[in-house]
């Protein structure tokens, strides 16, 4: 692993006081999104993989797929912890997405793995060295945020960003690729503004 200059000051600080530190896998990541926000339920898969594509550093590897973005090593960890019986899914009849809940086992575990984030220094991603406790907070807002969000208003808000300092379509495209992906969208948002302008039209 390779640290900025900023970083391995950071990790020299950290080494020289005797912090200790944490390297998490993508299952341990996945416990303390479940147990973050009070335990509340993740809702729909495609929560864990929104809600950690948008963190500061990503802990895990995404790939683009058509709609979304994908980390297959956070795919197999949801699917450990529901064989280890850490994680119980519930099944929606009613269209809505399932609802990823700690049991618990998972509870117990989870808790033990916060707490001891609290008081040591976290590797995230592959470079970068964060308190714990401010892991933890960056987590609870980020589920709050985007747990059970829809997917289509996810994508807006990448859209929006794209000319700003937080466009993260960058981690991913080049500037020509991120341009054509911006024209789509804005052809595809004035024929559904059209469309909706035409039906109220027609409604009053």
């Amino acid at each position: 692993m390779t640290l900025a200059g900023d970083e391995r000051w950071k990790l020299e600080i950290v080494k020289s006081i005797g912090l200790p530190t944490l390297r998490l896998g993508p299952r341990e990541w996945a416990l303390l999104l479940l147990y973050a926000d009070g335990q509340s339920p993740v809702r729909g898969e495609e929560s864990f993989h929104m809600t950690f594509f948008m963190m500061q550093v990503p802990p895990v590897s995404f790939k683009p797929l058509l709609l979304s973005f994908f980390s297959p090593e956070l795919h197999d960890a949801i699917s450990g912890l529901v064989e280890e019986g850490l994680v119980k899914v519930v099944s929606s009849e009613s269209g809505e997405p399932e609802l990823y809940r700690l049991t618990e086992r998972g509870l117990s575990e989870a808790a033990k793995l916060a707490e001891s984030l609290k008081r040591s220094w976290v590797f995230v991603g592959s470079a970068l060295v964060r308190e714990g406790s401010k892991v933890l907070s960056e987590l609870e807002a980020l589920k709050k945020t985007y747990n059970g969000k829809d997917l289509i208003e996810w994508i807006d808000l990448l859209i929006k960003k794209i000319d700003s300092q937080e466009n993260l379509l960058e981690r991913f495209f080049d500037r020509n690729e991120i341009l054509y992906i911006r024209k789509i969208y804005e052809q595809h948002y004035r024929t559904k503004q059209l469309t909706r302008a035409t039906t109220l039209k027609f409604r009053f």
